[in-house]
């Protein structure tokens, strides 16, 4: 008779893509190791009404309002989230999180969001919660807070600078700690960006477009007036009906897709935001990045990966990018080749199935 599949449970957060990203790739290599898995978002389930309006304001931060998020953003470092999960708000998170927990009755649980582990605490203080969980870390280097301070078993760092840097200012003891990578989707894993030059004549780009729409005008405008070659992909999510004038015969724009995969394939670079999941794919395959919008507080962090490694820069206006992107071009792409040689060789890859490898060897073995 065939033994009972493991379970995974994943507990993420719809702010942002970075921590439904991740969430995706843990359960994909667990699924291709045998595992059964569960991906739920408590917050949403439990509480829409309220999860719904903190999801559009951090949206509005994102697109509008950038510093209102740096201000939000700095008081985690003075917030106490360990008493958060009996807070008048949040209990409802919390009780909907134990009631999923004992009816699913995961083996492993992993936090893609840190305000998870919290509640997970409260429930293995108060008796109600067994289960072994870690808390998968989403950002580079600009790591908050309440991502390190609670009694989860194992923390999943992205890349070796965040450990040294988590190591110096929480103190935490090294059996806590894991640099597993940032978990990036199967997809990403088994294709690559292009690997010839690109020149003056043969450009392709793929944009995300989070930048002031002015901004995303501009820069889309001048690199097609200026490289005759380029071929340019918007991927303009929301803004597609105010970009999708910007197309021409090689500017092609997308509201969204679910092949990213493929559009990295058949590029030479990434502009756009600093979004750990975008910054973490394009290393999976290869793709140097220009960063053009970041926003206060943990996308600094990433910026700061790009910079350490060198594998990418970032530019604060249209002229600043146009001149990067004839630098790369320039001495038979000289400064785009040492770039890719950068990604090679910090290869930031398979960090899921380093996770995953992780808790198996840490929980599972009998």
């Amino acid at each position: 008779m065939d033994k009972p599949k493991k379970k995974l449970l994943l507990l993420t957060v719809g702010y942002g893509e970075g921590h439904n990203s991740a969430a995706r790739a843990l359960a994909q290599f667990a699924s291709l190791r045998g595992w059964e898995t569960l991906t739920v978002d408590p917050c949403q389930k439990s509480s829409p009404r309220i999860f719904e309006i903190t999801r559009k304001f951090y949206q509005f931060c994102v697109k509008s309002a950038p510093w209102i998020w740096g201000i939000t953003y700095a008081q985690t470092e003075t917030a106490d989230w360990s008493t958060k999960a009996c807070a008048p708000v949040l209990c409802k998170v919390t009780n909907y999180l134990n009631k999923l927990i004992t009816e699913y009755q995961p083996d492993v649980i992993l936090c893609t969001y840190p305000l998870y582990a919290y509640m997970l605490d409260y429930l293995r203080e108060h008796g109600e919660m067994m289960v072994p969980y870690g808390v998968v870390v989403t950002d580079s280097l600009e790591i908050s807070r309440p991502w390190m301070l609670s009694n989860a078993d194992v923390v999943y760092l992205p890349d070796e600078y965040s450990e040294r840097l988590v190591r110096e200012k929480f103190a935490l003891p090294p059996e806590m700690l894991c640099t597993g990578g940032f978990p990036v989707g199967v997809l990403f894993n088994e294709k690559q960006a292009l690997n010839y030059a690109p020149s003056a004549s043969d450009f392709h780009i793929v944009y995300g477009a989070y930048a002031p729409k002015r901004r995303v005008r501009a820069d889309v405008r001048g690199i097609y007036q200026m490289f005759p070659g380029a071929k340019i992909t918007v991927v303009a999510g929301a803004r597609y009906n105010a970009l999708v004038r910007l197309q021409n015969d090689r500017v092609t724009v997308i509201e969204r897709t679910d092949d990213m995969p493929s559009l990295f394939e058949q590029a030479h670079i990434y502009i756009g935001k600093a979004g750990a999941a975008t910054v973490y794919e394009a290393y999976t395959m290869n793709l140097p990045l220009i960063i053009n919008y970041a926003m206060p507080g943990q996308e600094q962090g990433n910026l700061e990966l790009i910079r350490l490694d060198g594998v990418g820069r970032y530019v604060e206006t249209t002229a600043d990018l146009l001149h990067l992107l004839q630098s790369l071009v320039k001495d038979n792409a000289s400064l785009w080749n040492s770039w890719k040689s950068a990604m090679m060789i910090a290869n930031r890859k398979e960090g899921a199935a380093r996770i995953i490898h992780d808790v198996e060897k840490r929980f599972l073995y009998e």
